[in-house]
Parts: C-alpha cells; structure tokens; sequence
C-alpha cells in the first residue's frame, strides 16, 4: 500500500512552426481516490437546541454542499444525545435532544467522533445514550472504545479512531482515552487492516489560534504510528492545517490541531463564530491532496464561505486549488521562443507556445502568449486606470490558433495579467503570470474552456512551475504548480 508510481509524459514539438512546446499535458499514473471531509465540533443543546426544533433544516443548510459531495463525512460530536439531566460540576450543559441525530445524517455526517470532554455530562450512560441516537440514524460513533471502526469507499478502506486528551473529562473510563501504549497499538492494528488511517485527538488550550502544541507533539507520534490525518478539536477557533512526515518515510501526514467550531451557539470569544472544514483526497497510498475551506456561524447556524488557498505545491481540481502532499516530477521547460517563423504580425514578440486540445473538439491548437503593438479597444477603455503598455509600448495577448493554417480561433487581445507560460490541460489552460516589463512568474491562473472560450478560475499568488497531470487518480489530467514560492 506505501508507494506510487508516477509515469510523466512531458515534451511534445510544435509541428509545422519551427518551435518547440516547453511543456505539454503530462500523465500520471496513479490509484482511484476518494474525498473525506472533516469538520470540528458541532453542538446542537444550549442555544442551538431552539432552532434544531422549530427551524431545523436551516443549521447546516449554508454548507450541505460542502458535506455531502464528499464521500465520507465525519466531525467531532461536542453535545452529548441524551434526554438525561446534567450532573457533572461543568456548568456549560450542552447535551441535545437524541433526534437531533436525525440532522446530522441528513447534513450528510457519516460518522462522529464521541470522545471528548462532555461525553458523560449526564451520567455514566450518557455514552450508551448517544451511540444509540448515532446508531439509529445510520451514524457510526468513534471512540468509543480505542480500536477503530473501518469504512469503504470505492474499494478503499478508512479506519477512524478518536481519543480524548483533554483534562477534567467527563469521559473518563466511558470513552477512549489518550493512553499512549494502546493508542499506538490500536492505530498501528488500523494501518494493517485499512488504506488510510484517521486518528481524532481532543483537547489542547482552549481558544488560542495558533498551533497547539501539545497536540501537534502527539500528532507527530500518531504519524510515525502510522495515522495519514489527525484532525484535533476542543480549542474551538481555528488553528493552521500542515503536512508532516517525522519519519521520512514519503508518506505525508496531514494535521489539523483544531478545525474550530462547526455549529455552536454564542460563545462571545473571538474566533468561536468560524470553523473550517479539512477536506482530503485519500487512495490506497494514503492522502495526496488536501484543502481547507472557512465556514462561519451566525445565530447557530453555519455558512460554508470559500476555500483557502494552499501554501505549497498545488493541485487545481473541483474548482479550487489543492495542497499536494506528495512529490510530482515536472519536467523542466525548454527556451521560450521569442519568434515563431510564420506567425503573423510585423512586429509582433512571441513570448510562449504550447500544443493541446485546449477547446475539447478532439483536434489539437496552438496556445500563443505573446506581445504586440498598442492599440485602445473596449477593454482598455473600461479599465482606463489599468496599466496596459510594457517598456517596449507593447500589451499582452493570448490566441488560440488552428495548427494547419494559424486561423485564429480564439484571442484575448487585451489581457489583464502578461502570461509567461501556457500549459495545454484537458479543455483548460494552465497560465503562469508574470508583470509587464519582468518575465519572473509571480502567480499561476487556470483558464477554462466554456464553448465559446476561456474564462479565468481562481488565481494562485507566488512563483512556481505549471504543469498538467493526473494527481487526483480519475483518468483526467489535473493543473498542478510545483517548486511554488510565496512572495
């Protein structure tokens, strides 16, 4: 299960134009993936308890979206399910009705983690209370005990496991909790039997926004156990997601150590009202891409906002960009042509070229990013403000162009950002940005193709090397950046 075969195909000539491609589509092999989501905590008692009565469907309605494409969906259940009455010193009571379950299976939840300080707020049988509510909407409740429950999906096998590391638990001798020697048995027992390993960890300091790190130290033993994601919750803001590999081993390790707050009521400290959702793409060799995106709660019900950009190497897929967590070898590209003999155009300077099927029609085109003469048109006289000339009195163009006859099929004579490489993938276009008068790549842009031409996706800042291949294992080539550097 530990490796991953990458076959890449990068140089294609450009025929009947005397250059030379720097780069074309690259393939990859790689194994079938699927998407898990993970979510922080969701409490449905207190304050949220009068909206999941009377307007139920409206708590997670703002990111049932983002919670159901995924094809496995788990969080951390911060509310116990339990019609019992709280008796635990703690005064913040937040035990829920057991029908609340009901909403988290229709919110698209698989699975939830119960092993966490609140478990047994109203008694000892508060844990057989909530694993009964769990089990009768179709749930799965984690961390019950330490060995994992395992799922599949699509051939590939999920073990979850939860652990509560907090003090002045409630749970204690209900729950799993960190106990080092037997959490490393169980997790090494998961990583036998299962694909990919995701260990639950609760505690840490409370509301402090930055890595925790108490638990990003058991993180790291999780990963040299053999965990491929921790996912930690219980400070209840946000804190960074990051890839590990304390062991070396190429087998990265992604570690959120806290996602915040799902669904809460008002805590009235900055940073409870936003949470993040950690989503990943998993195959039989662990986690090769992950995302985060920002969701945020306003009168206890929460709103999926954007995703996040990534730090590092990207990978573009289902409309955002990707962290990859895995080495991909992009081949360097060859000299920029500055002419192309039989372009027309007196004057015109060639800055790259590539071949691709970039429309979908099944016919490969010439993609030329190149420089010509101003001259004012719509577009320079909406944006009057905008900068459009280089040094040399040029502006940016991009054309698609038949290979036969260099008909020109499509052109963007006034474009907004110089592009300085253009790498054919799929029915879309990979731009690396550069400035006007500086051929340095400050930012990488993904054009789709819509029919009637191309139209701009969300634009990734820093320096990078573009490139196109399958990193997500569905047979389609994704655009991808490497060597990436933030400015």
């Amino acid at each position: 299960m530990r490796g991953w075969a990458v076959a890449v195909v990068m140089s294609l000539a450009l025929s009947g134009c005397g250059a030379s491609a720097p780069q074309a589509a690259g393939v990859a092999s790689a194994p079938p993936s699927i998407r898990i989501v993970f979510a922080g905590d969701v409490m449905l008692g207190r304050g949220v308890a009068r909206i999941a009565r009377f307007d139920p469907q409206s708590i997670f309605a703002g990111a049932r979206l983002q919670l159901t494409e995924a094809d496995l969906t788990v969080a951390n259940l911060e509310s116990p399910l339990t019609r019992r009455s709280h008796v635990v010193p703690n005064p913040n009571a937040l035990e829920a009705s057991p029908k609340a379950a009901r909403l988290l299976a229709e919110a698209g939840f698989d699975a939830m983690a119960i092993a966490n300080n609140h478990a047994g707020d109203a008694g000892r049988v508060t844990v057989t209370d909530t694993v009964a509510a769990l089990r009768r909407a179709g749930l799965r409740p984690i961390g019950r005990t330490p060995r994992a429950i395992t799922i599949d999906r699509n051939g590939i096998i999920v073990a979850l496991l939860a652990f509560d590391a907090s003090a002045g638990s409630s749970g204690i001798g209900l729950v799993a909790r960190w106990r080092p020697r037997s959490v490393r048995s169980a997790v090494q027992d998961a990583a036998m039997r299962a694909d990919v390993v995701a260990v639950a960890l609760h505690g840490g300091i409370a509301y402090s926004p930055v890595a925790d790190g108490f638990l990003m130290g058991l993180a790291r033993r999780l990963a040299r156990w053999g965990a491929d994601i921790v996912w930690c919750h219980g400070p209840h803001v946000v804190q960074p997601v990051v890839a590990i590999d304390p062991d070396h081993d190429g087998r990265a390790t992604v570690v959120a150590t806290s996602l915040g707050n799902l669904v809460f009521d008002r805590q009235g400290i900055p940073g409870t009202d936003r949470g993040a959702l950690l989503e990943v793409r998993a195959d039989a060799d662990g986690v090769s891409a992950f995302r985060v995106g920002a969701t945020s709660i306003e009168a206890g019900r929460v709103t999926f906002r954007r995703w996040l950009p990534p730090e590092g190497d990207a990978v573009a897929s289902d409309g955002s960009w990707w962290a990859m967590t895995r080495p991909v070898p992009i081949g360097t590209a060859s000299a920029l042509p500055y002419r192309m003999p039989g372009f027309p155009g007196e004057g015109w300077v060639v800055i790259d070229t590539a071949l691709g099927d970039v429309n979908g029609d099944g016919r490969d085109e010439i993609v030329v990013s190149f420089r010509w003469p101003f001259s004012p048109g719509s577009q320079t006289e909406r944006l009057p403000w905008h900068r459009w000339v280089d040094h040399n009195g040029m502006k940016a163009v991009v054309g698609v162009y038949r290979v036969d006859d260099l008909e020109p099929l499509w052109i963007a004579t006034s474009v907004l950002r110089p592009v300085a490489r253009v790498i054919p993938c799929g029915s879309a276009l990979v731009v690396a940005y550069s400035t006007l008068d500086d051929p340095t790549v400050v930012a990488t842009g993904l054009w789709p193709w819509r029919g009637f031409g191309f139209t701009s996706s969300v634009d990734l800042p820093g320096a990078g090397t573009p490139g196109c291949l399958d990193v997500t294992g569905d047979g389609i080539a994704d655009p991808v950046v490497t060597g990436r550097r933030l400015p």
